[in-house]
């Protein structure tokens, strides 16, 4: 389905195609109309909903496909029956006509191509392309790793939101570091009560920074004046990984607990329950691993956390962050923390990740400090997006 709108403004036409289609339009072209007989139309966007595709080839002169041509195969009668009617000039024999409708398809099928080869650059605008005032901001984000649609749309936004009068540089950023920040989703804050403590549980593929998170938050309860705090791991087979937390735990003075089974879990809670929160570590193994989902699922039921935080590596390989979202969000995480934001060249897995899997952050680790972790801002996001 391809579209035109006409308004008075880009800004105008824009605004309407979001509201009356939605943000997932690719934009075919767009043109001031020095000629228009209505004053109130200056300008003509030209959209579609469909893929980007090659046209289907033209057989007898006919498409097979005429819902999406049928504009282009009627302006090329037109214009030979205007040529007909022109008494400079002989109507065109058939052949004729035959030709300069297969010269349009071709045309056509290469401006498509053109739309293909543009989207696989993250660039949806086929004509006038981004304009130069925001190419800056455009290759910030592609730099740091976002998906071509995400980009698309952002940009999109930000070119409604600065009108002609008032695009620079610095004006462009701080609209795009608005938008960025309105997109993020961010987990609500923990609250404490009385009689029970708060439980947070982490889960995660092997090497993720599990334990390193639970340390730093724990190192960060206690600073900031909560020494009511305890550790419960359920990771009590993988090698030194059990010595390794409680030694953590006697240097902190914090109390610690290994659960070996989850029917070892009512007992361990029943001696932690005057404590006000409680960190549950859990063991990382490969994704393959069943065995593990269903081990984790059984702590899960016998635990029953109030939050449950899936703890992903930034410099993982996009493909793989999705394929280990994919796999623990089944296990109801409810929140993402990201670690190794520091070692990361692209941040763009901070924005995709949880807008796709509708999960919301909660901390970052950005180093290997023990007060390296943040809880998770929508302006400090923003402005590592944009860096």
């Amino acid at each position: 389905m391809i579209k035109k709108y006409r308004a008075g403004s880009f800004t105008e036409a824009f605004q309407r195609i979001k509201e009356e289609l939605g943000s997932d339009v690719v934009i075919l072209q767009q043109q001031e109309l020095k000629h228009s007989k209505n004053p109130g139309e200056k300008v003509e966007v030209t959209v579609t909903l469909d893929d980007i595709a090659e046209v289907p080839p033209v057989s007898g002169g006919k498409s097979r496909d005429t819902g999406k041509i049928a504009t282009y195969n009627m302006k090329g009668m037109k214009n030979s029956q205007a040529s007909a009617a022109s008494p400079a000039s002989p109507a065109p024999q058939p052949d004729a006509r035959i030709d300069s409708l297969l010269d349009e398809m071709k045309k056509l099928r290469e401006d498509f191509a053109a739309a293909r080869e543009d989207f696989l650059e993250g660039v949806r605008v086929v004509r006038d392309r981004i304009p130069k005032e925001f190419s800056g901001v455009a290759v910030k984000l592609f730099k740091c790793g976002l998906p071509a649609q995400t980009v698309q749309d952002l940009l999109a936004e930000v070119m409604i939101l600065c009108p002609a009068s008032a695009r620079n540089e610095i004006s462009i950023m701080e609209q795009m570091k608005k938008i960025l920040a309105n997109r993020i989703p961010i987990a609500s804050r923990p609250r404490f009560r009385k009689g029970r403590p708060l439980s947070q549980m982490f889960i995660g593929p092997a090497g993720s920074g599990k334990s390193g998170v639970i340390s730093k938050l724990a190192g960060r309860a206690t600073m900031t004046g909560n020494q009511n705090v305890a550790i419960v791991t359920t990771d009590c087979c993988r090698m030194g990984a059990l010595e390794q937390m409680e030694a953590f735990a006697a240097a902190a003075d914090i109390d610690m607990e290994a659960v070996y089974s989850p029917e070892d879990v009512p007992e361990t809670f029943e001696r932690l329950k005057d404590k006000s929160l409680v960190l549950i570590d859990t063991a990382g193994r490969s994704l393959e691993n069943k065995e593990h989902a269903e081990e984790i699922k059984a702590f899960h039921d016998a635990i029953r956390p109030d939050e449950v935080h899936l703890v992903l590596p930034l410099n993982m390989r996009d493909c793989d962050l999705e394929r280990a979202a994919e796999t623990y969000t089944a296990l109801k995480a409810n929140r993402i923390i990201f670690t190794r934001q520091d070692e990361s060249c692209e941040q763009g897995a901070l924005l995709w990740l949880p807008l796709k899997f509708e999960v919301p952050l909660s901390y970052i680790g950005n180093g290997q400090g023990p007060d390296n972790i943040v809880s998770a801002e929508k302006e400090i996001i923003a402005e590592w997006l944009l860096k």
